[in-house]
């Protein structure tokens, strides 16, 4: 076993630029990981690095086989954090994702070794001051590294994930970076992730659908006897002003035929008053 000081990550940044991080396990050593395929309440793991090394790895089938040849395999020893599910977070709840370690309880729990090539990127994880720090997570131990945490065998007691600590943070937590392809699943969930809604708050969102339904139903019915009256209207001026337009016609016609008459001047007589006259009627 061969223990490393630090180790650097590699990673592409959400506008497709090269970026990395360096881990240290005295100074910057919180990462995240994507959360196993199970998980379906947030896209991330966050974990403290307590040591960083590599061994050479022999091994073989049975107790009869040969051992392979020596393989070169790098590890992490982590302390795992996990997501205050009880405190809301989120975009919509406008407060950042809280922290904690796990209980000393369940040590498979709170420890493990992961593959440095799992790691997506360090974290800046901000510790909560208001709660202080505790023993009851886990006493004195080698895990912390940290000189200020050696001499009080404390911990933090919750610790807050910095979303805003830089752009790519920022659209990892957000959705929607074109860098980030192995969250591309997510963007639609984090986009909308928040507070969950109480259950007298569903029921009253439905109430609320319910209402909206009716009076939206309400006017519906009401527009389309406004529409029907405004079409008995139109068909019934529309006769009247048939009957108006019949008798404008005639009107015309007989104004017309006055016009066309010829007027006879003083001491002339018509051709058709004289026929008249004789009984021919006129022509």
């Amino acid at each position: 076993m061969y223990h490393h000081s630090m180790f650097r990550v590699n990673y592409t940044t959400y506008d497709l630029r090269r970026e990395q991080d360096t881990v240290n396990p005295l100074t910057r050593a919180d990462i995240m990981v994507l959360s196993h395929e199970d998980e379906r309440s947030h896209p991330y793991w966050y974990a403290r690095v307590i040591q960083v090394f590599h061994v050479m790895v022999e091994y073989r089938k049975d107790k009869h086989s040969v051992f392979a040849e020596p393989t070169h395999m790098n590890v992490l020893f982590i302390r795992w954090f996990r997501r205050d599910t009880m405190f809301e977070s989120g975009w919509n709840a406008k407060r950042l994702h809280r922290l904690e370690f796990f209980d000393q309880e369940s040590p498979s729990d709170a420890f493990g070794f992961l593959d440095p090539d799992s790691v997506v990127r360090g974290v800046h994880l901000i510790p909560a001051f208001a709660y202080g720090a505790t023993e009851e997570l886990l006493g004195p131990s080698f895990v912390r590294r940290r000189k200020e945490a050696v001499e009080r065998h404390k911990d933090w007691r919750y610790f807050y994930v910095n979303m805003f600590v830089d752009r790519d943070m920022f659209m990892r937590l957000r959705g929607g970076g074109i860098g980030h392809k192995a969250t591309r699943d997510w963007d639609d969930f984090l986009q909308r992730e928040g507070r969950k809604p109480q259950d007298g708050e569903a029921l009253q969102d439905e109430e609320d659908v319910d209402v909206e339904m009716q009076e939206g139903d309400e006017v519906d019915e009401e527009e389309e006897e406004e529409e029907e009256e405004e079409w008995e209207d139109i068909e019934e001026g529309g006769d009247h002003d048939g009957e108006e337009d019949g008798e404008d016609e005639d009107d015309n016609d007989d104004n017309e035929d006055d016009e066309d008459r010829v007027v006879a001047d003083d001491g002339e007589e018509l051709d058709d008053d004289i026929l008249a006259a004789e009984g021919y009627g006129a022509l």
